[in-house]
């Protein structure tokens, strides 16, 4: 990997000099729990919130040993309580009033905040940026050499997949959440760079955002050779499937007349550490894919 500055951050907007190293880590999302988990940084962790789904089961011990702080955003007098020196969250709702308030704010009490570079607004999701993320939080937290080997066996491991060129490349769906009108992965998100690297093509690449509303008649009209229906605390795969096993024009769906339906964890289908897992299982799936 290429080597990254140990000066100041710039994440999101916001400047963070350097300073030492955090020993009083809140995470504001399963996402960023199981980042800072992936580089031995829980021993920092004073609590966490926001679980989305299932913690990786390699670290599912370590995860659930973290206090729990709140089932969604804790309210700020319970996280001021906590005394932390560093926030740490996934997406950006964590910093808005109906989380935890302003990264300022924080700032002011004396905890500086990281925000994954996925969140940042305008902003095509990359493999690259995820690395970032993953260095910047080893700067953060004193355990750059930590973050820095994992990098590289992602890498590496993500290097191993290739799609040979003789074989068609499947056409996909990657429904996040909501029945009448599907949230699905757009063109620019985690997910799209999820079924891309996979070497599946995204039916809704032409949605000019992360993820956003396709209608029932467009995905029939684009006709996904598989479905990757994501599995979430708040929208479950058997919810996802109960809903179109109920819907008439299901049955015009090819994906799941041919049983093209895959569960996938919320957590793979974001930019965490959790992504690379989601790409390495959907090119499983796509390769058994048959035209």
């Amino acid at each position: 990997m290429s080597a990254y500055s140990a000066g100041a951050i710039e994440n999101c907007g916001v400047h963070l000099a350097p300073a030492p190293k955090a020993e009083r880590i809140v995470s504001l999302n399963q996402q960023a729990t199981e980042a800072l988990i992936a580089i031995g940084a829980d021993q920092q962790l004073l609590a966490q919130a926001y679980q989305d789904d299932a913690p990786a089961s390699r670290w599912a011990e370590r995860f659930d040993a973290i206090p729990t702080l709140a089932r969604e955003y804790p309210n700020p007098e319970s996280l001021l309580a906590e005394k932390p020196d560093l926030l740490v969250a996934g997406f950006s709702s964590a910093f808005s009033d109906w989380g935890v308030g302003a990264r300022e704010r924080w700032l002011a009490y004396g905890a500086r905040s990281y925000l994954f570079e996925s969140a940042c607004a305008r902003q095509t999701v990359t493999l690259d940026g995820l690395y970032r993320d993953m260095a910047n939080l080893g700067q953060l937290t004193g355990l750059q050499a930590e973050a820095e080997s994992w990098v590289q066996t992602q890498q590496q491991r993500l290097s191993k997949l290739q799609w040979p060129e003789s074989q068609q490349k499947p056409k996909v769906l990657l429904w996040l959440r909501e029945y009448d009108l599907p949230y699905v992965a757009g063109c620019c998100g985690a997910g799209n760079l999820l079924i891309e690297q996979a070497g599946g093509i995204n039916v809704a690449a032409d949605l000019p955002k992360s993820w956003g509303h396709l209608s029932w008649e467009t995905i029939l009209s684009r006709q996904p050779d598989l479905i990757l229906m994501v599995d979430s605390n708040w929208s479950s795969f058997d919810q996802k499937q109960a809903y179109l096993n109920g819907a008439l024009y299901a049955r015009y769906l090819n994906a799941l007349t041919a049983g093209q339906l895959h569960p996938i964890a919320f957590s793979e289908t974001m930019a965490g550490v959790r992504l690379p897992d989601g790409i390495e299982r959907a090119h499983q799936l796509f390769r058994a894919w048959q035209p």
